[in-house]
């Protein structure tokens, strides 16, 4: 008798285990990426933080495409995401000093 292939086998998951199992590992995965997120008020922290640690940034953004070129320009860092879900707070541009109502994530790609 040959032995079985994968193709003969047949694997039996509760639908519950697989949410569970699905549930830990995106935690698994989002603690992964916690530590490298770091929040920068002024431009010189932002520099600095994407020459030395890297990872994601939370920074004010004055919100003009202007201001976004330009950080990207000197840094080659992006915006990478702007939650829907983003708390509006009030602050100041970490590039341009302008007011800004929102924190956005800028990265840059490796």
């Amino acid at each position: 008798n040959p032995s079985p292939t994968p193709a003969d086998l047949r694997v039996g998951i509760d639908p519950q285990d697989w949410r569970r199992n699905q549930r830990r590992c995106q935690r698994i995965a989002c603690d992964g990426r916690l530590p490298s997120w770091r929040f920068c008020r002024e431009w010189e922290e932002f520099q600095d933080v994407l020459e030395t640690k890297g990872g994601f940034i939370s920074a004010h953004w004055d919100g003009t495409a202007e201001t976004e070129e330009q950080i990207k320009q000197a840094t080659k860092a992006t915006i990478r995401c702007i939650p829907f879900d983003n708390t509006q707070e009030e602050g100041t541009c970490a590039f341009s000093g302008k007011p800004s109502k929102e924190r956005v994530l800028f990265a840059k790609a490796y």
